[in-house]
């Protein structure tokens, strides 16, 4: 995983060229549907966060760093605003987008004998565990928290220092570490084929020094603590995914340079259909950078209706 989003960062230097820096048009070029897309605005007081202290920002903008990395010149996702977008949405959503079992006792999976039941847990068989849908005893927010918590005191007790304050062989190997109880939580063998630093004095692991070893895994699970690592891990790649190719109006994408990259032109009023056969270079536009819907008809442009139809009334 964190090889490929390596490969997606390095390929931000080809997709970003001139066609992502756009100016201002003037106001009469308002209504022209030929004039280039306005600079999205995105979410106010960019460049603060409302939600995360500053230990905890610092730890965001370090993991979603390695995950897309980048800079100045070849756009990553801290240079596109993800960690913004974190934390706007965890500021504005108090829950998980995904129904959640939020009440215990809850499933927890198995492999072999049943085990004996308790009053917290439900023993489900692991090939059927999928069917209990999501289970979360913590809020997002609390997730979060108790997460980066747990990220930060993994790094300290690998190697002494906050995960922040890595180099970033050590950062990598770590996110291994977490990416791989991840892969064994879901029934893989929970070792990585990703390449990645010898992980500080958390040890080389196994399968010739690249993938973390089992006593990593379980080191990375006792540190934790309320929040699973592995699952931790999955939110944040999946979170850093979403505000790096999402609308810029949310905060991350910023300049574009999301949908750029992957040649995505994003929110389009419309379609000729001439590219609907033979394809488009229309410029990236957020949905704020819409030009006005049939500027050309006076009156307030053509109804929606193209052609009558039997039943259909246009008003």
């Amino acid at each position: 995983m964190l090889s490929a989003s390596t490969v997606v960062g390095g390929l931000a230097l080809i997709g970003c060229s001139s066609r992502a820096e756009h100016e201002t048009p003037q106001e009469s070029s308002l209504l022209d549907p030929d004039r280039g897309p306005l600079p999205p605005s995105g979410v106010e007081n960019a460049d603060e966060f409302v939600f995360f202290s500053e230990e905890e920002s610092r730890t965001v903008q370090a993991m979603v760093a390695r995950i897309i990395p980048g800079d100045d010149e070849d756009p990553g996702a801290v240079q596109a605003g993800v960690p913004i977008f974190i934390d706007r949405k965890l500021e504005m959503f108090e829950a998980f987008a995904e129904p959640t079992y939020r009440e215990g006792p809850f499933a927890e999976g198995y492999e072999g004998d049943e085990p004996q039941t308790n009053r917290n847990t439900v023993p489900v068989a692991e090939e059927q565990l999928y069917r209990y849908g999501f289970q979360s005893e913590l809020t997002p927010q609390e997730f979060y928290r108790a997460g980066l918590a747990g990220v930060d005191r993994l790094a300290q007790t690998r190697s002494g220092s906050l995960f922040a304050d890595l180099d970033e062989d050590a950062q990598d190997a770590l996110l291994m570490v977490l990416d791989a109880v991840q892969q064994r939580s879901e029934g893989g063998e929970g070792t990585s084929n990703v390449g990645g630093g010898s992980g500080g004095n958390g040890g080389s692991g196994e399968n010739g020094g690249n993938a973390p070893s089992s006593a990593e895994m379980d080191q990375a699970e006792t540190v934790f603590r309320d929040a699973d690592p592995g699952a931790f891990f999955d939110t944040v790649r999946l979170d850093t995914i979403e505000g790096m190719f999402s609308d810029p109006v949310y905060g991350g994408n910023r300049g574009l340079v999301g949908w750029t990259m992957i040649g995505w032109p994003g929110a389009q009023r419309s379609y000729s259909p001439r590219e609907m056969l033979y394809g488009t270079d229309k410029q990236p536009t957020s949905m704020e950078g819409l030009t006005p819907m049939n500027p050309d008809r006076a009156g307030g442009g053509r109804g929606a209706m193209e052609q009558p139809r039997n039943g259909v009334h246009s008003h």
